[in-house]
């Protein structure tokens, strides 16, 4: 039935007699042949049979095709795409069967009778068509070929291929391994095929006579939607949404990276966050009252255990009224939280969108006053039942009711709150979901809940970041959601959801982080240990290795659970626990360059293996979605069972070096090793250069004045480290240093080269240790060309001021420099 509303109301249009069909009888017509059409500097106006279509050339490589069967197109605004510039250059023919259009990068074809769309590379490699049998369609062939990934927060495969899925945000706690839909709604996927041709990657593989190329395709539609990736048929795939236009961006690579990047082009990137974000965070439903956040606080620092954030759920509110603070609970709450801030930890607390309906209550009365809160069609403020009892819904789609949940969350912040959790923001009630015929402003042109229901969680996080822009506009944001809709990135940081204490959701845990970041979200993680269960404390262990390389590093628990703190399974899990979170914070120099790199980019922090092998078959095999490479040097294979001690995994072309036993290993082919219990397996690249920092119980704890970075020299490689003061916004007035590293590898030698290419932000480092990683004995090491002081050992080298030392046993060449602006180290 879903399948059949949608034929009827989108691209296919419904026809005017009474019954809904045509005078065969068929329920349904195509949007027919081209009528007329008319040329602009940026795109095609066509007048169709039955429908209007504007094609629009947002860029060499982005086609904007936009479909109604009413009278105009709508003027309302999209919610995800930027407001920006999109046009570019193009060619046009008309010739008897189509009309042409050529950009630098694509060649579209625009069939006339009947309408329907077909798109080639430059060398007329066909890409993606309608069926043909169909016309102008949401019906795109479905090569033998072709798989599917994206589309967001999604459980099962990355491979989407073969499944459909449904696009509305929904409350769904201990979803199980199939649930659909879940939390976020994320209307973009990637389409790869392949084509004869020679890759640019370097490879040995017997397909490399092959090339994979990539597409991705951008739904810009917020009612309930569906993407039917081939399930049921071998013919063609499909997707729609119950109303609303057929308006949808095909974005061309040919490679994974630019799919990404342009997508992320159009829906934005995210925005440096603190570096605070990326340590340790803890979480419970919930922590209190005072004395029990404050031990909590003081059993991290004692146990020596990093964190940086403590969350606060419902019950630190007075009867879960948001912006409240429950006095007999949290008496001094400012205090409280300008204590713990002392000692290094951020307190984040939930805030939900529901506002008890209650006449006494501040937020209920100002609501009601501005007309603030959504409505039924008779004008009445609509109720839901969600915690606090009977609640007002803000109307986030009002210019209006943004600024003021923005000013509330920022009066948050006033008081010494770090950051805002949105939960129940799908918008979840108890009876699962608003009534559709609940109204909302829509930024004026109004529209219900239908429309609305898929990006109410993206605006409530919209008005909580603007909020606190404009209160604090020297301060990084940091917002954490449950839900979204495409563009989310651009405001808050991604979690999978109440999930549950299992394997199953511990293999989830790597997939659909690795979905998401596809899906242009690179700041996500799981609840580390599952929400709702009781992890044993193998899983626990197995789940928090996991995380410390997941972007959003955090452990949850819910109500009623034995507690989840690294402690609370013994003291083997704690000390390993402390070892891999301390391991974290070495790291974070890497993974914050790689949070910069997405903000530029859009690509993800965590990477599934095709992203960086998208030539190699092997990557895009099953057993591969299990592992990730965290940016271009840096594979991470996660053990995801509490009862194996052993990981099977892939290593593509070329060396790789093995973390914990200096191993190296010829790529190309899947290994099992053995992992104990306190390891995640990981591999350096060859070539791959990692910065790391000295350890820390929270970012910000002391001065970083000594900087380590490995090396796995192989020919000529190029690192580029981006820094800051990693919590202001002062980086975007240019506050931010960029550095250089140059590896070049010889036969007997090896050359190191550091070089400031932006020194805008006062680092004050004092040293580099370079770790030189399969390396030989030196007889010379100089630094701009004057020799170093051989050591014997690492201890003896650590109280020099510079030198080096060789470890034979782990075949390692350690050399310590000053900082300076330019250094050229040379090992012969």
């Amino acid at each position: 039935m879903k399948r059949l509303l949608i034929f009827s109301i989108l691209l296919i249009f419904k026809l005017s007699p009474a019954a809904g069909s045509d005078k065969n009888g068929k329920g349904f017509i195509f949007a027919g042949d081209v009528k007329s059409f008319s040329k602009f500097d940026d795109h095609l106006e066509l007048k169709l049979d039955n429908a209007l279509c504007n094609v629009y050339i947002a860029a060499p490589n982005i086609i904007r095709f936009r479909y109604t069967n009413q009278d105009e197109f709508s003027k309302a605004p999209s919610y995800s795409v930027l407001e920006q510039s999109l046009k570019t250059q193009f060619q046009f023919a008309d010739s008897s069967k189509f009309y042409e259009i050529r950009t630098k990068e694509l060649i579209v074809h625009i069939s006339k009778s009947p309408c329907r769309i077909s798109i080639y590379n430059l060398g007329m490699d066909l890409i993606n068509e309608d069926e043909k049998a169909f016309g102008v369609s949401f019906d795109k062939t479905l090569f033998p070929d072709e798989q599917f990934y994206g589309l967001g927060e999604k459980t099962g495969s990355l491979n989407k291929r073969g499944n459909q899925y449904t696009m509305w945000n929904s409350d769904q706690p201990g979803y199980s391994p199939t649930e659909d839909p879940l939390y976020q709604s994320i209307t973009f996927f990637i389409g790869i095929r392949e084509f004869p041709g020679k890759s640019n990657e370097k490879t040995t593989r017997p397909e490399s006579n092959k090339l994979k190329q990539a597409y991705g395709i951008f739904f810009d539609n917020t009612y309930k939607s569906y993407f039917n990736m081939g399930a049921s048929n071998n013919r063609f795939y499909w997707f729609g949404a119950e109303k609303g236009e057929m308006d949808y961006y095909f974005i061309y690579g040919p490679e994974i990276k630019k799919v990404i990047s342009s997508y992320s082009q159009l829906t934005g990137r995210i925005e440096m966050p603190p570096m605070w974000a990326l340590g340790y965070q803890q979480s419970r439903w919930s922590y209190f009252p005072e004395p029990n956040v404050r031990n909590l606080a003081e059993n991290f620092r004692n146990r020596n255990i990093p964190i940086d954030v403590i969350y606060l759920d419902i019950h630190y509110m007075d009867e879960y009224r948001v912006f409240t603070w429950n006095k007999e609970r949290f008496p001094e709450p400012q205090k409280m939280l300008n204590d713990l801030s002392k000692e290094g930890f951020k307190i984040i607390t939930i805030v939900d969108p529901g506002v008890k309906a209650d006449s006494n209550y501040f937020a209920a009365k100002e609501g009601i006053a501005g007309n603030l809160f959504v409505k039924y069609p008779d004008g009445k403020f609509y109720n839901g039942e969600v915690w606090p009892s009977w609640s007002f819904f803000p109307d986030f789609t009002k210019k209006e009711t943004r600024e003021w949940w923005g000013e509330k969350n920022a009066d948050l912040l006033k008081d010494g709150i770090a950051g805002i959790w949105n939960d129940m923001n799908e918008p979840a009630v108890w009876g699962q979901a608003f009534p559709d015929i609940v109204q909302f402003d829509f930024e004026g042109f109004g529209a219900n809940h239908k429309r609305i229901h898929n990006v109410y969680a993206l605006e409530m996080a919209r008005a909580t970041f603007e909020g606190i822009r404009k209160m604090f506009p020297e301060k990084r944001p940091f917002i954490l959601t449950r839900a979204g809709f495409s563009g989310i990135q651009r405001y808050a940081a991604v979690w999978t959801g109440d999930n549950l204490a299992n394997e199953d959701h511990l293999r989830m845990a790597c997939t659909m982080v690795q979905g998401l970041g596809i899906s242009g979200i690179p700041f996500a993680g799981s609840d580390v240990g599952g929400f709702m269960g009781i992890p044993t404390a193998g899983l626990y262990n197995r789940w928090i290795q996991l995380g410390a390389f997941s972007p959003f590093f955090r452990g949850h628990s819910a109500y009623n659970t034995i507690p989840h703190e690294p402690w609370a399974f013994g003291e083997d899990v704690e000390s390993w626990a402390r070892d891999i979170i301390k391991l974290r914070y070495r790291l974070l120099p890497f993974f914050y360059n790689e949070f910069y790199n997405a903000s530029q980019t859009g690509l993800p922090v965590s990477r599934s293996m095709f992203l960086n092998f998208q030539n190699d078959d092997e990557c895009y095999k099953w057993d591969s979605q299990y592992q990730f490479m965290i940016g271009d040097n840096l594979l991470v294979a996660p053990v995801l069972s509490e009862k194996e001690n052993f990981k099977k995994l892939y290593l593509p072309e070329g060396k790789w070096f093995d973390w914990w036993t200096n191993k190296i290993y010829e790529g190309n082919q899947w290994i099992i090793i053995e992992v104990p219990q306190r390891e995640i397996p990981l591999f350096i690249r060859e070539g791959g250069i990692i910065p790391m920092q000295q350890e820390q119980n929270y970012v910000g704890e002391k001065k970083i004045e000594e900087f380590e970075v490995k090396i796995f020299p192989s020919g000529s490689s190029v690192y580029q480290l981006y820094e800051d003061d990693g919590i202001t916004t002062n980086y975007k007035n240019g506050a931010f240093s960029l550095t250089k590293f140059k590896v070049d590898k010889n036969i007997n030698s090896v050359e190191i080269n550091v070089s400031k290419e932006k020194d805008g932000f006062d680092l004050g480092r004092k040293d580099y240790l370079f770790k030189v990683l399969d390396s030989a004995l030196p007889e010379r090491v100089s630094v701009n060309n004057n020799d170093l002081k051989s050591f014997k050992d690492l201890k003896s080298l650590n109280s020099a001021a510079e030198g080096f030392c060789y470890l034979k046993d782990e075949q390692t060449l350690v050399i310590k420099a000053a900082d300076k602006k330019n250094l050229n180290i040379s090992v012969r």
